[in-house]
């Protein structure tokens, strides 16, 4: 095929096409707290939410492909051959600390649970043991949802003003047993005052990213869908 001649292009369809853009604002992250953390910790079901709301920032994960050369197929020339899909090893979380420092509860409770951590007050010891949780006791899926301002808006347009209903797109992001890997430490100090942050490495085996539609009814309520077959309800309906 041969490149692509050039066209005029009027304000509208370049306004439409190239300033339609995602926006680096919109997300919602999901933590899967293990059942055996959470019997560690005296935090309700509404702090688990609040402690989502307050990750501040998060990184959509990368991977990247491992090759092999090839130089004996063809004269002078050197291939490069796939053979295995290097996914990332962690994603960095930010998280804001909250009043009653619930976030940090969390985190610490969680990898305390990890390492075997049962009683604080023995630990103070310096000849004091631990012993390790089983894997399969502290990793659990964790989820980043992507979307956008519109995603709770219907379209009024003059082509769609007639429909009850407007389709949007989202990002579903899943990793893969993912668990609190590393808790970099948070300076406080006497000069101005600024909101307390804590930056959390979660380690996880892979990702899976998933483009899904979202669907704004009429009475605004959302409904996401990956096929006719399978409908899952969202459950934010709040309007942004």
């Amino acid at each position: 095929m041969a490149g692509v001649r050039p066209e005029k292009l009027t304000v509208s369809k370049i306004k439409a096409n190239l300033l339609n853009v995602a926006q680096s604002s919109l997300y919602r992250l999901t933590l899967t707290i293990p059942q055996a953390v959470r019997d560690r910790l005296s935090l309700s079901s509404v702090d688990y939410d609040n402690i989502n709301l307050l990750c501040s920032e998060a990184t959509l994960p990368g991977s990247s492909l491992t090759t092999h050369d090839v130089t004996n197929d063809y004269h002078g020339v050197t291939e490069k051959m796939a053979y295995r899909r290097m996914y990332d090893e962690t994603v960095g979380l930010t998280f804001y600390v909250d009043r009653n420092y619930k976030v940090i509860e969390l985190l610490e409770g969680w990898m305390d649970y990890i390492t075997g951590i049962d009683n604080k007050r023995i630990y103070k010891d310096p000849y004091a043991s631990y012993r390790m949780s089983y894997p399969t006791t502290y990793k659990r899926n964790i989820f980043l949802t992507k979307f956008e301002k519109d995603n709770f808006v219907r379209d009024f347009s003059t082509t769609r003003g007639g429909s009850d209903s407007t389709s949007r797109t989202v990002l579903d992001y899943t990793f893969v047993q993912a668990f609190p890997l590393s808790l970099t430490a948070i300076p406080v100090s006497y000069e101005d005052s600024q909101v307390l942050k804590c930056n959390v490495s979660f380690n996880f085996i892979r990702y899976v990213m998933e483009r899904k539609r979202s669907l704004v009814l009429e009475d605004f309520r959302t409904e996401q869908f990956s096929s006719p077959q399978n409908i899952i309800v969202n459950r934010q309906v709040e309007l942004v």
